[in-house]
């Protein structure tokens, strides 16, 4: 990023640190917010800043677990092409430098974090560049992914939408080594901008999120740290970076990098009229705390639970011998026969209500029984399937939004790849219709033609979603009997065959058992097929029609204890 001459007057960083101070201040709700719902998701086992109350139907982490495996399973493959043919070489070579970038930067996990952090509240990722040096004028290095989390991140809150920001920013720490490095300050200005001890509560006095596991306020950390905070300026396109505490300007640069914002925010859902997005967890949670409260009473019913045995009349000695009877033996017993006494136990209403509340919060999440694989919905696998595709129409929308933001990012990553003046890489280039084979090819800015806005990038959608063994295993089923099996006789006439050796070692690996070839031995050579075979038919068909027996639906499973329940207290 190249220093340039014009920057900020005193007055215009005044009233830009007046405005940024404002704006947080106004963020203060939300963010407490936040801290309590992740404190929901926590419950009161995690550290002794949790929760206050046990958690023992975790309904948040049930969800969050759900979304996130579904909506950032991995860190999508890049895809990038040109209009231009001459171009395609290039394009190519480009998309595969791309796709080098995620594994060098952990992008897998920052974007389960980032995706994390919109369900609570919105995830915030910066792009940007670790610059090492400069030639002519053009920082180069390793570009970054980073999750700045709402404790942290801000934006113009007097804007009535994101197109009249005016700026967004984040607060960070910097070590006094750090800040000596960047050029910055001098040793004796290190001095005067001390921010003295470091805590986990917020500028408003609300908590941080890092406050859970470190309460308590204070930090003792290794080195001293300062506070800083870099404030992006989208229509000047500038950055601006400066001490919090102490209100002096330590950097004011033009932007370099590409023209997005250097802030990619996640959100889910829009609210009218407000910049802020509607969160899922803030829809969840409070039928969460309702289900847990539910079940938290339920439990002190059934350990208020009795049942004891009433004696009438008699004497103690006649008490004690029924006492100390063994089933089938005979005793001297005077006095009234004995009585069950029962108190207490679960109330059946409350009980349903509780179910009614889990229910309740599988249809506000989106069907989470049926997202998650959790229970089956219907009497059969088909009915199954079904269900769950249309449970997936939020999710699919929330799916929506997540691959448009990451499509942004891919783009930045691309930028900077194609700006780097010094960078160099070896891919590896497959060959065309060479399966496994590819060759060696050089790429630095020697091997880029054209410009960087000849070329378009997407990504491969389904390079981000769960690519599991066991998720491979299902859908090699599926298309087994859906297509495989049926289609098998015009397979047959038409030439083709299955390779069940094959087959069976891909069960084997997506099942990690091995053994399975030790089990089933094949001849060196496969029997030629005799009559109605070799003329491309199947010498025999065999149907068995087989009935499963299943377990019935959550909702029926839990009327029917309902009723259980009822017609015990009636009697």
């Amino acid at each position: 990023m190249a220093e340039v001459s014009k920057r900020l007057t005193k007055r215009e960083f005044e009233n830009l640190d007046k405005s940024v101070v404002w704006s947080i201040k106004q963020l203060t709700t939300p963010r407490q917010n936040r801290v309590d719902a992740i404190k929901q998701f926590l419950g009161n086992h995690y550290s002794d800043y949790g929760s206050d109350e046990t958690m023992p139907v975790n309904l948040l982490k049930l969800a969050h677990q759900i979304y996130v495996r579904s909506l950032a399973a991995r860190a999508p493959r890049a895809l990038i092409g040109t209009r231009n043919p001459q171009l395609k070489a290039t394009a190519a070579n480009l998309e595969l430098a791309v796709n080098d970038i995620p594994a060098e930067i952990d992008l897998e996990n920052t974007l389960r974090r980032w995706v994390g952090e919109a369900l609570f509240s919105m995830g915030i990722l910066r792009v940007g560049l670790v610059a090492v040096s400069e030639v002519m004028g053009i920082p180069y290095g390793q570009p970054f992914v980073e999750v700045v989390t709402s404790d942290d991140y801000f934006l113009d809150m007097s804007a009535k939408n994101h197109a009249q920001v005016q700026y967004e920013g984040h607060d960070y720490l910097l070590t006094h080594e750090e800040l000596r490095d960047l050029g910055w300050v001098s040793k004796q200005e290190l001095k005067e901008l001390d921010d003295g001890a470091e805590t986990t509560i917020g500028p408003n006095g609300q908590e941080r999120a890092e406050g859970i596991s470190a309460g308590g306020g204070g930090v003792e950390s290794f080195k001293r740290r300062l506070l800083v905070r870099d404030v992006w300026l989208p229509k000047e396109r500038r950055l601006v970076t400066y001490a919090v505490k102490a209100k002096k300007l330590l950097n004011d640069i033009e932007w370099e990098g590409p023209q997005h914002s250097p802030y990619y925010v996640l959100g889910f859902s829009d609210v009218p009229g407000n910049l802020l997005p509607l969160s899922p967890v803030s829809v969840w949670r409070d039928l969460h705390e309702l289900a847990n409260a539910l079940f938290r009473k339920l439990a002190c019913q059934a350990d208020d639970q009795k049942r004891v045995l009433g004696f009438q009349g008699g004497n103690d000695d006649s008490v004690m011998n029924f006492k100390r009877a063994k089933d089938g033996e005979g005793i001297k017993y005077t006095g009234s026969e004995p009585k069950v006494l029962a108190a207490g136990g679960i109330d059946p209403q409350t009980l349903a209500y509780f179910m009614q509340c889990r229910d309740l919060a599988s249809y506000f999440g989106g069907n989470l029984d049926a997202l998650g694989g959790l229970a089956p919905q219907t009497e059969t696998l088909g009915q199954d399937r079904l269900l769950s595709e249309a449970a997936s129409a939020q999710l699919r929308d929330m799916q929506t939004v997540t691959i448009s933001q990451v499509r942004e990012v891919f783009r930045a990553l691309a930028w900077y790849e194609w700006h780097d003046p010094v960078g160099e890489r070896l891919l590896e280039k497959p060959l065309p219709g060479m399966p496994g084979q590819s060759i060696p090819v050089l790429w630095n800015r020697n091997s880029r033609q054209g410009d960087f806005d000849e070329y378009q990038l997407d990504i491969d959608v389904f390079s981000l979603l769960d690519n599991s063994p066991t998720l491979k295993l299902q859908r090699l089923g599926y298309i087994m009997s859906t297509y495989i099996i049926p289609l098998m006789p015009e397979i047959q006439r038409q030439g083709g065959e299955l390779d069940v050796q094959s087959l069976l070692k891909l069960v084997a690996k997506l099942t990690d058992f091995d053994e399975l070839q030790d089990i089933i031995v094949f001849a060196n050579e496969p029997q030629p097929p005799t009559g109605q075979q070799a003329a491309g038919q199947p010498a025999e068909t065999k149907r068995t029609y087989e009935h499963t027996s299943r377990p019935a639906p959550t909702s029926q499973a839990d009327e029917m204890m309902s009723q259980l329940l009822e017609m015990g207290q009636e009697a």
